[in-house]
């Protein structure tokens, strides 16, 4: 008898751990699917609805088997919820005007199926479905919502699905266990729970994505690739439906007709124009031979920019710029670019190749410039490929994935890296649609990027620390173009050159020498964009170099350029946006890039072929993206890194430390005294509980002074071999090891014990408790 009560007992708690876990699924499905949609209100009031329903269920089932019901009837009542869920939803579209994509309403009806069978999990086969049908509801949930609550719920999930999934395998047993083997056992279930929740969360806080990624087709999708669905939502793939700006106007939207953000988009030189301010006027005083003649280069007059590009240029004259008085509201200005994918990061608009001391002209597109585009199927998706020659620095790179979405940026350009490979826009697969603006920056054939459309990037980015085996000027003087090394004809250049042969005289390689460049405009200036200089009385790069030494990003790059000129370098500057990683919205997994991140750096050429560029960084606080890490230097960087966070919170981690070894040395001490009040304030019902529960405790206190029973001794011969060491009557001993022998192998009839006898065992019981201590005799 006490064994069926005890069977019955162990059924009834895998039953409602079970419960529990198609609860803590239907939850998150419920969250996921309400995200933006409904009130909390709204979620607590279903989730109690379904709470009732699994309760009250499961006394109808319970009482159902009892009277003799068979499985039968259970299937007829999950068949009938399955059909009602399904037939649900054409009422709820055509009464209430909402409704779910087709892939939420499969999973609210395998639901409410499951949160059925659960309740039906007095038969063992209904329960198993129900415990692995919710860990899939989890799934589910995690793949289209990452928010705390999500992460907190999936935990929940992991440590009642161990603890289900151990509990119900060591009770398929049927093996009479020891109390320690049971002890020991209980102790499994709570450490391999733990550990599993220590790997979720390691992995969901791990990487720059936390969302819990699943296959495709088995999860919700965002309205598929070849169909569309009204009531789509953001989930896996890439849809034509993907999100239609309904609840965020800067979410993603692969429609021509997705809302836009703004009606005044600005371009590039409109964002220029708010940064920088307007140019200023050169005074006619200043020495005006930078007509476009260039030191010591012979160029021809057709070389020049045209009458189309001439006005494509941006002066380092500027007037100062009046400080705009921040908004009481603290409002910061929309984004205008988003972008997925590591940062730090530079996206090229443009590139200048010619520089008359006051103006930098855009480099023009070559006539006879022949660079083809070809289209290629990569995971059966179109990819457009725009540079599909290695480049001699790419020998060892691997391709890398950008997401970059335009928000109201009003330009055909393409923001993209240095060594852009390929480009996906969904569902885009014609040639024709793209173009070059200049050599190296794609450009697409409208008036302007699409709006919230994810563009995929692939790109390259090369490792510079192999760069400095390499002779940069070798490299440059075979395929020398002479705009990127001519200089203009001012009193200026020859202080520059000095200045920069005094920088390098000592350094013979020759990117040992480009860096150095770099170094020193990194260290000795600083960026201020509050600072213009208008030329009003001397040219603002020579003001700027050699008196004021900060200013605006624009002349420090301008200034490393020139100097890398002088050296012989082929060298160009670059205008764009810069995606910094300290702008990174962990909620959205995404870089905002606004106009205030506009920015000026330098590309010099470093290797023999026509791309092989490299970035140079010469304005402190901007770093330049590099290959990914390698696993020994991502261990070193974490080093580092922990390193440095302990040293800045000594006190808290030595008290840690401390009490961590304090509480691993004394676990046993810590353990029987917490056990110890335990049994004082609650004293076990059943007496064989009783039992081993004090033989735990007796066990814990030896334990904790270095002795341990060995597997091979009986309790007898250890009770004997220690009773002069404990603090309490051997005869007392001796009665619990009876009863404890008792308690393991004595026949479930044998529990009816009269009262005296039961109190005798619990006043054995507790004066072991309350007495018994291990003490140290000396000889």
């Amino acid at each position: 008898m006490q064994a069926e009560r005890t069977n019955s007992a162990e059924s009834r708690i895998l039953h409602y751990v079970s419960i529990a876990m198609v609860l803590t699924g239907a939850l998150a499905l419920c969250i996921s699917d309400s995200h933006g949609r409904y009130s909390r209100t709204w979620i607590a009031v279903n989730t109690l609805i379904e709470v009732a329903v699994a309760f009250l269920g499961a006394k109808y089932f319970l009482a159902l088997k009892k009277r003799g019901g068979t499985e039968s009837t259970v299937n007829l009542i999950l068949l009938a919820v399955m059909l009602l869920s399904l037939a649900w939803e054409p009422v709820q579209r055509i009464s209430f005007g909402t409704g779910r994509p087709f892939e939420l309403i499969l999973m609210f009806a395998c639901k409410n199926t499951l949160l059925i069978m659960a309740t039906a999990g007095c038969w063992g086969k209904y329960q198993r479905f129900a415990a692995w049908g919710s860990i899939f509801l989890m799934i589910c949930a995690a793949t289209t919502y990452s928010g705390p609550d999500m992460i907190a719920l999936a935990g929940l999930e992991l440590v009642l699905g161990f603890f289900w999934l151990f509990y119900s395998h060591w009770n398929s047993l049927k093996v009479a266990l020891l109390p320690a083997v049971k002890k020991q056992n209980l102790g499994k279930y709570l450490l391999l729970s733990a550990i599993a929740v220590l790997l979720f969360l390691i992995v969901s806080f791990s990487g720059e994505n936390p969302i819990v990624h699943a296959f495709k087709g088995f999860i919700p999708s965002s309205g598929g690739d070849s169909r569309g669905d009204l009531y789509a939502r953001d989930g896996l793939g890439d849809g034509e439906l993907l999100v239609a700006g309904k609840y965020d106007i800067r979410s993603f939207a692969p429609i021509e007709n997705a809302p836009f953000m703004s009606s005044d988009d600005p371009s590039l030189y409109d964002i220029m124009s708010d940064t920088y301010d307007e140019p200023g006027e050169i005074s006619k005083n200043i020495d005006r031979a930078i007509g476009l003649k260039l030191q010591d280069q012979k160029i021809e007059e057709k070389e020049l920019p045209d009458a189309e590009n001439i006005n494509r240029h941006f002066s380092t004259a500027r007037d100062q710029k009046v400080a705009e008085e921040k908004s009481s509201d603290g409002i910061s200005s929309d984004a205008i670019l988003h972008l997925s994918g590591r940062t730090p990061l530079h996206l090229r608009m443009e590139t200048y190749d010619i520089f008359d001391g006051v103006n930098w002209f855009s480099e023009p597109l070559k006539t006879d410039f022949k660079k083809s585009i070809t289209l290629k199927e990569r995971f059966e998706k179109p990819w457009i490929v725009v540079n599909g020659k290695a480049h001699t620095l790419s020998q060892e790179c691997r391709n890398e994935l950008h997401v970059i979405t335009n928000n109201h940026l009003k330009s055909n350009q393409l923001p993209a890296p240095l060594h852009l490979r390929e480009i996906h826009i969904d569902l885009v697969d014609r040639l024709d649609l793209f173009g070059w603006y200049q050599d190296s920056i794609v450009k697409l054939e409208r008036k302007e990027l699409p709006r919230l459309v994810p563009m995929h990037l692939i790109s390259h980015f090369p490792d510079q620390k192999q760069i400095q085996y390499r002779d940069a000027r070798f490299a440059a003087l075979s395929h020398q173009h002479k705009h990127y090394i001519a200089l203009p004809e001012v009193p200026l250049i020859p202080k520059i050159r000095g200045l920069a042969n005094q920088l390098v005289a000592d350094t013979e390689n020759d990117w040992d020498r480009i860096k150095k460049i770099e170094q020193y405009h990194r260290e000795h200036f600083k960026q201020d964009r509050s600072v213009a200089f208008d030329g009003k009385q001397q040219l603002p790069l020579d003001e700027f170099l050699f008196e004021s030494k900060a200013g605006p990003d624009y002349l420090i790059a301008s200034s490393a350029a020139l100097m890398l000129r002088s050296l012989g370098y082929s060298t160009r500057l670059v205008s764009g946006f810069y995606a910094s990683p300290d702008d990174y919205d962990l909620k959205s997994d995404h870089t905002p890039v606004c106009a205030d991140d506009v920015h000026f750096w330098v590309e010099v050429k470093v290797g023999p072929g026509p791309d092989d560029w490299c970035t140079i960084e010469p304005t402190a606080g901007y770093a330049v993206l590099g290959p990914p890490l390698s696993l020994y230097e991502r261990t070193v960087e974490a080093i580092l890194v922990a390193t440095y966070w302990i040293g800045n919170h000594f006190v808290f981690c030595f008290i840690t430390l401390a009490s961590l070894i304090g509480v691993l040395l004394f676990r046993y001490q810590i353990s029987a005294c917490l056990i110890t009040g335990w049994l004082r304030l609650y004293r076990p019902r059943d007496t064989r509980r009783l039992i081993f529960r004090t033989l735990w405790l007796l066990e814990l206190r030896i334990r904790g002074q270095g002795q341990k029973r060995p597997l091979t001794m009986s309790l007898n011969q250890w009770f004997r071999q220690q009773a002069e060491h404990l603090s309490v009557n051997a005869n007392c001993l001796a009665e619990l090891a009876h009863y404890v022998n008792w308690a393991a192998f004595a026949p479930s009839s044998s529990d009816q014990i009269p009262s005296p006898g039961r109190e005798q065992i619990s006043d054995c019981c507790y004066q072991i408790i309350n007495e018994a201590r291990w003490v140290k005799r000396t000889p």
